[in-house]
């Protein structure tokens, strides 16, 4: 189960698989990598960090005659 988890399977299409009744009893089966988890956390530690960075205000229109 934690090899179709770590290749992108939703939970929920591995619970039908499996046959089991409750998405709890599926996720007692899934062991992700540390790995995995440290980079999903570094990748969303990255996104956050893009979103607080205040973005700069575009420079004063200038009009020629």
């Amino acid at each position: 189960m934690t090899w179709f988890a770590d290749a992108g399977v939703p939970v929920h299409v591995l619970r039908r698989i499996a046959g089991h009744g409750s998405l709890t009893t599926t996720q007692r089966y899934l062991h992700p990598d540390v790995r995995k988890i440290t980079a999903t956390g570094a990748a969303l530690s990255a996104r956050f960090n893009v979103l607080r960075t205040p973005r700069s205000l575009p420079g004063p229109v200038v009009m020629a005659r």
